[in-house]
């Protein structure tokens, strides 16, 4: 039996750190927190051992999905380039959304609570995904040419750029690079990006993407635009391919795509 408190008090402990932790949390999460962990260890104490004992372990999964980002990064850390396609439904369920490409492969978008993911797959396998994290979430690119700081910085922050393409309209306004650079540079080039899926485009950056975009139509030089846009935003997702740009200018996430999978 103590063995058995202890367990639920050290799950009750860390509840409680991981909310005093993130100062983002409000007092009615605390509490509520709090008030499951004391009603466990009371039903512990007075019966009904084995399904209290299931019901601490869902309390506690269901808090550190709720009130952290470990299930978020535990899902994104499984997923990467030349695995197989069936892996992105052991992870994340049905897709949200399919499209395909002209070239036939297929695009699959998958939502979390902290990110949309949108991945290419061609027999079997995938070989480029994509990953639009949402406000507050902070996902692990230390294995992209842009590191740690990559969602923090500007494009211009990155060097070795191989390709680059833009796009303003309507419909959707982006910017996506390759680098050749990362971790695993050796097997799939890191991607970043901007895309308006979050919110439109503030008038300063407008003016960098239609620029950009009108001057490589007429085939202008764009090489003071490219640096001039590089120094000025900021990627907003990341991701990693071994079939460079094409394919992915698809699966860039817009925002009527991105208002769709959240209603």
């Amino acid at each position: 039996m103590m063995v058995i408190f202890n367990d639920v008090k050290n799950k009750k402990e860390v509840i409680d750190k991981l909310i005093n932790d993130d100062n983002s949390q409000n007092n009615i999460k605390h509490k509520w927190a709090k008030i499951i962990a004391f009603f466990s260890i009371v039903a512990i104490a007075f019966g009904g051992l084995n399904d209290t004992i299931d019901a601490v372990d869902k309390i506690y999964n269901i808090t550190l999905s709720q009130f952290t980002d470990i299930p978020s990064h535990n899902k994104l850390s499984k997923i990467y380039v030349r695995a197989s396609e069936e892996l992105l439904d052991d992870t994340f369920g049905a897709p949200s959304y399919i499209k395909k490409t002209t070239s036939g492969d297929f695009i699959k978008y998958y939502k979390d609570k902290r990110f949309i993911l949108s991945s290419v797959t061609r027999d079997g396998a995938i070989v480029a995904f994509l990953v639009f994290p949402k406000n507050n979430f902070i996902p692990n690119t230390s294995e992209h040419a842009g590191g740690d700081n990559l969602l923090f910085t500007p494009f211009s922050s990155k060097e070795s750029v191989t390709d680059i393409r833009v796009n303003a309209s309507r419909s959707v306004s982006y910017y996506i690079e390759e680098n050749p650079v990362g971790e695993f540079s050796n097997l799939y080039s890191s991607i970043a990006g901007y895309s308006e899926f979050l919110m439109p485009l503030d008038q300063e950056k407008q003016k960098l993407f239609y620029r950009l975009s009108e001057a490589l139509v007429i085939g202008d030089n764009v090489s003071e635009l490219v640096v001039n846009l590089r120094n000025k935003v900021i990627p907003n997702f990341y991701g990693y391919s071994i079939e460079g740009l094409n394919d992915l200018e698809s699966a860039i996430l817009t925002l009527t795509e991105y208002r769709l999978m959240m209603k």
